[in-house]
């Protein structure tokens, strides 16, 4: 195979991410501003188009991937941004803005669905396949999740003030919907075309390339949040992302496109990601409960995120 051609598509994988990522950042901001105008309270738009957001890149791409015929890389997705959530993010929130304290309001309302949702994903994967039933279970549980979040996180009844001061629905933002729909739908497209011809020349798994490019290069965004709660001392907010964010990626990512079509589990998500995937959530889920990520803890996460890293050259 020609050196400039895996050079190619190399870069088309890249520029393709960031469309992914940029479309999924539009739509975020877009449908943040709708659903103002609409009258949702700041805790649905958190929640619903936020969360929603955050996950579009890593569902696109899976639904791309199902499309292709290649559903390895759904798991694969799945698994690389959870672990990459935990290590890399938390790793860093906690590095160069430790120690960070978790409030009891997040554990009692963020730490047990991402404990179920994790062990409900693992539990049901280590057959080495996702059926449609077990897709169903997964969006059911990600169904319970919104409506227990809804349910508890009303806001007060809304002042004829707050009605009257309420922003109107600008063509802008239907237009940046829209557009960041496209964008990533055309990213998540050449994406996962890119890794496949990629995997395919280089003879190596396919979930390889999902977890080194696709899973990490969709999570990016969220170290980029993280970097700027650093900056204006939310870390705790942050952290809370990760596990909301792990949790729709279970129950989301990994549930619609098993719907779609039976999910195979590939050799890179058995033999290693799934035991980092389990180490790492049992990680998340003790500071969960001690409520703190100490700084020496962060270092820790990041140097175990450069060991997966480095065990994933045992692919090649």
């Amino acid at each position: 195979m020609e050196p400039m051609l895996l050079v190619q598509w190399s870069v088309i994988l890249l520029i393709s991410l960031y469309v992914l990522v940029k479309g999924a950042d539009l739509f975020v901001g877009g449908a943040k501003r709708i659903g103002a105008a609409l009258g949702m309270s700041s805790f649905v738009i958190g929640v619903l188009i936020v969360g929603l957001g955050t996950s579009l890149p890593e569902l696109a791409s899976s639904l791309a991937a199902v499309m292709a015929g290649t559903t390895e890389i759904v798991t694969a997705n799945v698994v690389g941004s959870n672990i990459t959530n935990i290590l890399l993010i938390v790793g860093v929130l906690a590095t160069i803005g430790g120690p960070v304290l978790i409030s009891q309001n997040l554990i009692k309302s963020e730490l047990p669905i991402f404990f179920i949702a994790t062990v409900h994903f693992l539990s049901i994967i280590h057959d080495g396949q996702i059926d449609r039933i077990e897709g169903f279970l997964l969006v059911g549980t990600l169904c319970v999740y919104v409506w227990y979040l809804l349910s508890g996180g009303k806001d007060k009844k809304v002042t004829a003030k707050e009605k009257k001061n309420r922003p109107k629905i600008e063509p802008k933002d239907i237009a940046l919907v829209v557009f960041g729909i496209a964008a990533v739908l055309v990213g998540a497209n050449y994406t996962v075309d890119m890794a496949i011809n990629i995997a395919t020349a280089l003879a190596v798994p396919i979930g390889l390339v999902s977890i080194a490019a696709i899973a990490i290069g969709t999570s990016l965004p969220e170290l980029l949040v993280s970097l700027q709660a650093i900056k204006q001392k939310e870390t705790e907010l942050a952290i809370g992302n990760v596990f909301g964010s792990n949790a729709f990626n279970i129950l989301l990512v990994a549930g619609v496109p098993a719907i779609i079509s039976p999910l195979v589990v590939g050799e890179v998500v058995m033999e290693l990601g799934m035991w980092i995937l389990i180490a790492a959530s049992l990680i998340l889920f003790v500071n969960g409960l001690a409520r703190q990520v100490q700084r020496w803890e962060g270092v820790a996460m990041l140097l175990f995120f450069v060991f997966f890293m480095v065990k994933l050259l045992d692919f090649v």
